[in-house]
């Protein structure tokens, strides 16, 4: 049997981090390094930088290569924090994911190629392999990032094993954005050892019980309290209730527009084109409704405690 892999206890929650932008639409470092500082402080080891949630691919490699010198001056080690890779090509994400584990990152959540469509298998694990060839030996604490409603490819646990095989110093875990139980479930089956983090925070509780480690999650941007209950294994219908309102909606602008609304910051609302903000009253609403339901729910938990 083989060792759990570190990457399980270092990521339970890990926020996927939204992206604050200033009316110029360049990233707002002070409030990203305030609301990353923030979230830590709630407990979580480490938080994602630019993923999906992060508007990540919407953010240039130069616009995003201040990171770490930005969250160090603002007390934040570099070890605090996964980061969101990209290619599309190999050489610029291997190239990307050097950088940040020199820079001393906490992992890479590694995207993987989207343009063409429907590749095979073969074709993703080449894609791979060379990413990981070009980072070469400091290659560590890589989580595959399987998120095929939006890159088109899928990360099952026959490409897992064969990259693990390949790199086993290097693959520690597998982000599950799919949405797929089914899928879930195989990948627990086959790398239980490794940290299976789930993206749909409604499958969560349910997938702590069956060995997933935790979760890489948007949700935890303004309800981490409640994102930690789910990785307990602790079931809670207030995430159902949010989930069915958010999905509603645009996610990555509802999740700032939600943000917004807990913090009473409006600057949270700004978004990188192709997205646009919340803007019709209606979604606000339904988003400072979603904020009610996070702070009565973490109120009931405040109550209970005492």
């Amino acid at each position: 049997m083989l060792d759990d892999h570190p990457m399980r206890k270092k990521i339970g929650v890990s926020a996927a981090l939204t992206s604050p932008f200033d009316d110029r639409g360049a990233i707002d470092w002070p409030r990203f390094a305030a609301h990353a500082k923030h979230l830590l402080a709630q407990g979580m080891r480490v938080v994602t930088a630019f993923g999906t949630t992060g508007e990540g691919i919407s953010i240039s490699a130069s616009a995003r290569a201040p990171l770490y010198e930005r969250m160090a001056a603002a007390g934040i080690g570099a070890g605090s924090l996964v980061e969101c890779v990209y290619g599309p090509s190999s050489q610029d994400a291997g190239d990307h994911a050097r950088r940040s584990l020199d820079a001393g990152c906490g992992g890479i959540l590694l995207t993987p190629p989207f343009y063409f469509k429907q590749p095979t298998e073969e074709g993703v694990y080449r894609w791979f392999s060379e990413v990981l060839e070009r980072v070469g030996p400091a290659g560590r604490d890589v989580i595959l990032y399987n998120i095929p409603g939006l890159t088109g490819v899928r990360i099952g646990p026959k490409l897992v094993a064969r990259l693990r095989s390949a790199f086993p110093q290097a693959i520690a875990g597998v982000k599950d954005s799919s949405g797929d139980w089914d899928q879930t479930t195989a990948l627990l089956a086959g790398h239980r050892d490794l940290a299976i983090l789930v993206g749909h925070e409604g499958h969560l509780a349910r997938a702590v019980r069956q060995g997933a480690s935790g979760a890489i999650s948007g949700v935890a941007n303004f309800a981490p309290a409640l994102v930690a209950k789910l990785v307990r294994g602790e079931d809670d219908p207030v995430i159902d209730a949010l989930l069915g309102m958010l999905l509603e909606l645009p996610v990555v602008p509802a999740v700032k527009a939600v943000l917004a609304a807990r913090t009473g910051d409006a600057a949270w609302l700004r978004v990188r084109a192709p997205l646009e903000a919340i803007g019709e009253a209606s979604g606000l609403e339904a988003c400072r409704r979603m904020a009610a339901m996070v702070s009565a729910e973490a109120a009931d938990q405040t109550t209970m405690s005492t």
